[in-house]
């Protein structure tokens, strides 16, 4: 299959620059395509540039749209100019990734024409299994436990309930409902089909309205766990935006998300806006506590 990567950077040039030298010389992509989503940090597209190439393009999306956009804009850029693919990588810079782990997705990606969406399983550096490589599409009552810490603690195993157990990832091939965004494989055709990313989120839930979408056209995600990738989660959203300021996105995520996809009525609306209240007293105590585990 025609294969193209995208890769969204933000105030990350280095990982990034890193990551194309890993994935530049392998012959199953045939584009990598870099959008710099607007970088604060100080000569990104100058250091950018440097990977620059016949099969490396460097775009910059004028502004900074989250994850979403970012992607969005780097396959539109391919469209303008004429380029056609038969497959779409998705990918986080802070990835390792084998070649042959890509030829093994490619090659469960042709074997059944409903299959959208395929990823290797994800490990951390140490090896070990990244418990969230997928999981199921969150429910209104999943996210209900989901929204405040004192939820999670008091109903832990329903959460647990939401995620898939080590004996199915035993599995070679396992179909999943919704699959990390951090690195996976979708079929062009099918992400044109279903309107790409909803640009609409700018951060958080872009995989569970990807896998909504995919659901209500009948189409698979599967998880690849004979071969892996290693995700070395870096803290570049860490880094630009505060605590506060990423449950304040989550939150907008998520009850746009359970509006939109799930269609909750007023009233579970309102109830998530109070836990978002309660939430944010929680994080008055946590966030000290945090910063003092870190010294």
């Amino acid at each position: 299959m025609k294969l193209a990567t995208i890769i969204v950077n933000y105030n990350n040039a280095k990982e990034t620059i890193n990551y194309v030298k890993q994935i530049r010389e392998f012959e199953t992509i045939e584009r990598i395509v870099v959008v710099d989503n607007a970088s604060t940090e100080l000569n990104a597209m100058c250091l950018l540039k440097e990977v620059q190439s016949e099969k490396v393009l460097i775009l910059q999306s004028g502004k900074n749209g989250g994850y979403s956009y970012g992607n969005n804009f780097g396959i539109r850029h391919l469209e303008a100019i004429g380029e056609t693919y038969d497959a779409i990588l998705i990918s986080n810079a802070d990835i390792k990734i084998e070649k042959t782990a890509i030829e093994r997705c490619l090659e469960i990606l042709e074997k059944d024409e409903k299959i959208a969406i395929v990823a290797p399983r994800m490990y951390h550096p140490n090896l070990q299994p990244i418990r969230r490589s997928s999981w199921k599409i969150r429910t209104f009552f999943l996210d209900l436990i989901h929204s405040t810490r004192l939820l999670e603690i008091l109903f832990y195993p329903k959460l647990r309930a939401g995620e898939y157990s080590e004996k199915q990832y035993a599995q070679d091939l396992l179909e999943v409902e919704a699959i990390s965004g951090a690195f996976f494989i979708v079929k062009y055709p099918i992400f044109k089909e279903i309107g790409m990313f909803d640009e609409t989120v700018f951060l958080f839930y872009e995989e569970d309205i990807l896998a909504k979408k995919l659901q209500e056209k009948g189409y698979k995600i599967v998880s690849v766990n004979d071969v892996k990738c290693i995700h070395y989660e870096s803290q570049t959203i860490g880094k630009t935006l505060s605590y506060y300021h990423k449950m304040k996105q989550l939150y907008k995520s998520k009850i746009y998300y359970h509006k939109m996809y799930q269609h909750i009525n007023k009233g579970q609306m309102f109830l998530f806006q109070l836990l978002y209240i309660f939430r944010k007293i929680e994080l008055i105590l946590e966030i000290p506590i945090r910063k003092m585990l870190k010294k």
